[in-house]
């Protein structure tokens, strides 16, 4: 059973989840079955145990080893076997940890702040994987909840610490601090009731950091499981001014410090690994042997670990006996490591290059093949891998061809099957531009000239229009049909398109300077805009249809166009356009209209420019046209 009790704030970091459900059986199988590197190294690994094996017992035959050799090779074994039991012990706290942290509604219940959410997910597996110790904090740094088991006694619940937040583990994870192991943190911790190995793992939701479980294993557990897997031998862990920490010797916590603190060298040494460092203790009328060794968190030898045992008599070892164990386990070493290395590298060379290769694929980067070296099981992956990188590129150019013709997000709608017949009733806004006098300026170039001209015109002019989320609905010769909020519709439809009428007369200043530096002259537009209900959608028939818009919105629009010409200004909007954009753009006075076929007059405004941002030039023309009207009515369309 877990109970659980929601605790105040206090910041939090997060580090790796380690579970006692793995075995050491497990591990190996995943490894040796699921890794190319396993199942090169395996066969060696089992020679190298098996000539380590038969080296030792020649040696000892051969040669009257003393009992100081065989207590110091065990104890050296022993020692690894504490390192690698540790490492199991971060392993299983790290599967727990990625069990809690990626079930589905942790994330949001974290997000949310929501204890209940949170002891409903992780209270389960806590209890499945037997961790007496989980701590959930918010991203930031609130204690949100802490899980306790019911077999660590009454005072279970009241095992909080209000300051675990500061600890190493939980601020490095808070932070988003990542190393080359990932950005999982464990560390030993001091709490009131104990110290304890805290792993600790951020929790993610849409890539944003929002808080951090902690599992905790208490430091006298972790000496036992560590002198378990060493044979049942004696475990003192050693604190990094060199005072015993946590010890499985049985004797007061005054006789271990007096008897087990670590000189500085001794303390050094170990911490090097560079050999194992043999030493000899007595702790009340008990003597030890102790090999020390350094103890690795996260891969970093952080802790001295000594591995121990009572002794009653041991002699030196003999020079002879030293010699022979370092050139003949050097020897197997060295040969292991070359045909090692030599077919690994044979056989992982086209795995490395195919995974360059994906790479590139995933980058979009489409155009290379992949060499294929050999005719077995690699060689066919990569022809197949060519294969399919082939179909890849030819499709990545088909769609950049259909987009040319199509918008994109229509492209978008077909691929994804969301286009039929028919069409559904929406409100839009629609322009439409046109070149004023183009046909008298059209009748003086020729036919590839006049193309180069037109591509140049619509090419300054669309990009406004999609800049401001708008399609090209049709080019109708030197005219364009705009559409905002056709295919995907957005609320702010009417604002974009004024701003992007706006912009294209801008552009069309820069164009007409272009045009007077290539000794041509300058041209002038009319654009109309008109915001109303039409129908979207595919029309035609099932062998050709298109994709377009029907309203009496776009005639509107193009009447509106049209009179351009006759008031003489460039930019004119519907009354209703103007309602919903009157915050983006500046109008001067309108006109009261009657447009043709209509019964009733209609009010088209000048666009300005934009708001608070209109150049004095087209103020000071725009105050001439006033001039010129005079008063007088205007024209009828």
């Amino acid at each position: 059973m877990i109970e659980a009790e929601s605790t105040p704030a206090s910041p939090a970091a997060s580090a790796p989840p380690f579970g006692r459900g793995a075995n050491v059986l497990v591990a190996a199988r995943s490894l040796f079955t699921r890794r190319i590197a396993g199942k090169i190294i395996l066969p060696y690994l089992v020679l190298l145990v098996l000539v380590a094996l038969l080296a030792t017992r020649i040696t000892i035959d051969m040669l009257d080893s003393s009992l100081e050799e065989k207590y110091r090779e065990e104890l050296a074994a022993a020692g690894r076997s504490a390192n690698e039991a540790m490492v199991l012990l971060e392993d299983r706290n790290l599967t727990s940890l990625r069990h809690m942290a990626f079930t589905e509604g942790v994330d949001r219940a974290l997000a949310d702040n929501d204890t209940a959410a949170l002891q409903r997910l992780i209270a389960p597996i806590a209890a499945n994987d037997r961790i007496a110790y989980v701590d959930v904090f918010g991203a930031d740094g609130a204690q949100l909840l802490s899980l306790r088991a019911t077999s660590l006694g009454p005072d279970a619940s009241a095992r909080v610490d209000p300051s675990a937040g500061q600890s190493a583990p939980i601020q490095y994870v808070l932070r988003g601090a990542s190393d080359q192991l990932g950005d999982k943190y464990a560390g030993i911790v001091a709490t009131p009731w104990g110290r304890m190995f805290v792993s600790a793992a951020p929790v993610r939701l849409d890539d944003d950091l929002v808080g951090a479980i902690a599992v905790s294993v208490p430091i006298d557990e972790v000496a036992s499981r560590l002198s378990q897997e060493a044979g049942s031998r004696g475990i003192t862990i050693y604190d990094v001014d060199g005072s015993p920490m946590v010890s499985t010797i049985r004797a007061s916590a005054s006789t271990l410090a007096e008897a087990l603190t670590l000189p500085s060298d001794q303390r050094a040494a170990a911490l090097r690994g560079n050999d194992v460092v043999v030493r000899r203790s007595r702790v009340g009328d008990v003597l030890y042997v102790e090999a020390l060794g350094a103890l690795a968190i996260r891969r970093e030898p952080n802790f001295v670990v000594g591995t121990g045992n009572v002794i009653n008599i041991i002699e030196e070892r003999g020079a002879q006996a030293r010699v022979a164990m370092i050139v003949l386990f050097a020897g197997v070493l060295v040969l292991v490591l070359a045909i090692g290395i030599a077919l690994a590298r044979r056989i992982t060379q086209p795995v490395y290059a195919l995974v360059e290769a994906t790479d590139r694929v995933r980058r979009n980067d489409l155009d290379f093949e992949v060499p294929v070296r050999t005719e077995d099981e690699h060689g066919i992956l990569t022809e197949a891998f060519n294969e399919m990188r082939g179909g890849l590129r030819e499709r990545e150019r088909s769609r950049a061809a259909i987009e040319r013709y199509m918008s994109p997000k229509v492209y978008r709608l077909i691929q994804a099957g969301e286009l039929s017949m028919g069409g559904v009733s929406r409100e839009i806004t629609v322009f439409k531009s046109d070149i004023r006098d183009f046909t008298p300026l059209s009748e003086k170039m020729e036919p590839e000239a006049l193309v180069d001209f037109l591509n140049r015109y619509f090419e300054a002019m669309v990009a406004a229009i999609t800049k401001y989320d708008g399609e090209v609905d049709k080019y109708m010769g030197d005219s364009i049909l705009a559409k905002f909020g056709a295919t995907e519709w957005y609320p702010d439809h009417a604002r974009k398109a004024v701003l992007a009428m706006v912009e294209m007369v801008e552009t069309c200043e820069a164009f007409n300077q272009a045009l007077v530096r290539e000794g041509a002259p300058p041209i002038r537009m009319g654009i109309g805009g008109n915001t109303g209900t039409a129908v979207v959608g595919n029309i035609g028939s099932t062998d050709r249809m298109e994709y377009t818009i029907i309203s009496d919105a776009v005639n509107t629009a193009q009447r509106i166009e049209e009179l351009c010409k006759e008031v003489g200004w460039d930019l004119l909007i519907s009354e209703e356009t103007y309602k919903q954009a009157s915050d983006v753009v500046e109008v001067g006075r309108p006109w009261s209209i009657r447009l043709r076929g209509r019964t009733r007059d209609t009010l088209v405004y000048p666009i300005l420019g934009r708001m608070n941002a209109v150049p004095p030039a087209r103020r000071r023309a725009y105050d001439g046209l006033l001039k010129e009207q005079g008063g007088a009515a205007a024209p009828r369309a």
